[in-house]
């Protein structure tokens, strides 16, 4: 999962994190409202999501691991992408304690300040890990 939130944001796009234990009008829901251009996941993802999906590329990362072979090693140029901070870099669900959630986007500008602000106020060096307080998909599905 790291590894493929990683390569959506240096492509320059934006991710929407799924949890497969989410109730399946929650992910409806989610995949509606944030129209997705593709879905990266697994068996198990793909055994979730709900129907009526035509036209979402799904992408099996174990099963289509062959694909990925012979891409690039480097990162692409965030010139060459048009990869700029105001770009949207992930969307996150709010519980939705008020009736439905709520999209809340995410600029890289936004998780750059997260990051560096993680770093100055831990003052983590090359080498150190620290470990978040919340889970990928953040909110805990009612």
């Amino acid at each position: 999962m790291v590894v493929g939130m990683l390569a959506v944001l240096r492509a320059g796009g934006a991710h929407v994190p799924l949890d497969p234990a989410y109730p399946s009008e929650r992910l409806a829901f989610m995949l509606d409202d944030s129209a997705p251009a593709a879905l990266l996941t697994d068996a198990r993802g793909k055994s979730v999501v709900p129907g009526g999906r035509d036209g979402l590329a799904m992408i099996d990362l174990a099963a289509d691991a062959d694909r990925w072979a012979d891409q690039p090693a480097t990162n692409p140029d965030r010139a060459d992408i048009g990869l700029a901070p105001q770009h949207l870099a992930y969307v996150i669900y709010t519980s939705g304690s008020t009736g439905r959630p709520k999209g809340v986007m995410v600029e890289h500008r936004g998780l750059g300040n997260l990051v560096h602000w993680r770093r100055t106020a831990f003052d983590l060096m090359e080498g150190d890990r620290s470990s978040g307080v919340a889970g990928i998909s953040f909110a805990q599905a009612k």
